[in-house]
């Protein structure tokens, strides 16, 4: 491809195209190619992305932000729009998949924790600009090494929790851990500057802030909200708001974070409280649950949800104290990125 890249194999394929592994007969060196579809959308879209990329190179030209590289962009065959990056490996998501869910080493979700906030401090406060789509899925191990064989040290509490499905705990395979934990962060099609049009709707549902929920306005702060969904995934396997529907999703805010300040209900838009909220008796908006619950399986779902801190075990405390932080209902609450590195929970030093 483009008299330069000879192709190695396929890497995976998606909605947009596919992406392949390939060699730079320059450089010599390997890379992934992201083809995109001859689909109008698509391509512009890609090019969308590829301009934010470009930005990110610029000001990024040692690769030590935390966020992935595009090496160039070319158009093959006069159809293909094909954006050339540094080849990484597996999602996050992929290796909790492959690992039947049951989370990773803390060792490795304080790397994790670290690396993003890094990744973060660079896109807020060097380039103003908030990623609004993160997700395990877009979080890619650096290494493509081979992953090695380790004990999961919380195996017996996982298997607790886990033990009403008798076949995801049945059809376990051995326990992988990554030999590398050094992440990038993928998928920029979507990230936004501070002086741009902010979208009404921002994230995957189950890792949306309130404020967007509430449609109260976000910023870059509602990517910290992100990050601590993660966290907390990564650490017990499963997300931490598990749901598809808006009220279902607020009432497990409330049950995990706490109830929401007046002020949020109060400023939240006319269409929001009206559909969401009812008004109390001295006049306020407070949220009709559980008597608005879709189902019996709902509000039993919601009520099965435990406060962040009784999540973890004491040993592990304060990686909910980290992500309680960066998961305050108020968006004005928590951290910037640059303050998180300053959480006390970097400074603990895990045996697992």
């Amino acid at each position: 491809m483009n008299n330069r890249y000879r192709l190695l194999k396929l890497l995976g394929d998606g909605t947009f195209g596919r992406v392949v592994l390939a060699e730079d007969q320059i450089s010599a060196r390997q890379v992934a190619i992201k083809i995109i579809r001859d689909v109008k959308r698509y391509m512009e879209n890609a090019k969308i992305e590829a301009d934010i990329l470009n930005d990110l190179r610029k000001a990024d030209q040692h690769g030590k932000s935390g966020c992935a590289l595009m090496y160039e962009t070319f158009t093959h065959e006069q159809v293909y729009y094909c954006l050339v990056f540094e080849p990484l490996g597996q999602s996050l998501y992929d290796f909790l998949n492959a690992n039947g869910f049951r989370g990773f080493w803390m060792q490795d979700i304080q790397s994790f924790a670290k690396q993003s906030m890094e990744a973060l401090n660079f896109l807020h406060g060097h380039l103003h600009m908030t990623h609004t789509d993160l997700k395990p899925e877009n979080i890619l191990l650096q290494s493509t090494e081979r992953s090695i064989t380790a004990p999961f040290p919380r195996e017996p509490d996982w298997l607790r929790r886990n033990s009403s499905s008798s076949s995801k705990s049945q059809s376990l395979g051995e326990y992988q851990r990554p030999i590398n934990n050094r992440i990038k962060l993928i998928d920029f099609g979507n990230a936004t500057y501070a002086d741009e049009h902010h979208s009404s709707i921002i994230n995957t549902r189950q890792y949306r802030g309130p404020e967007v929920l509430l449609a109260l306005g976000w910023d870059e702060r509602s990517d910290l909200w992100s990050i601590g969904c993660i966290l907390m995934e990564l650490y017990s396997g499963e997300q931490l708001f598990a749901t598809h529907e808006e009220l279902e999703h607020l009432a497990m805010m409330s049950r995990v974070i706490g109830p929401f300040p007046a002020w949020m209900l109060e400023k939240a838009s006319p269409a929001v409280q009206e559909r969401y909220f009812v008004r109390d008796s001295r006049g306020g908006w407070r949220l009709p649950w559980p008597e608005r619950a879709s189902s019996a399986s709902s509000e039993r779902h919601v009520r099965e949800q435990r406060l962040l801190q009784e999540q973890v075990p004491l040993q592990h405390a304060s990686l909910a104290e980290f992500c309680g932080a960066l998961l305050m209902l108020e968006p004005q609450r928590r951290p910037s990125a640059a303050e998180a590195l300053r959480h006390p929970f970097f400074t603990v030093r895990f045996e697992d």
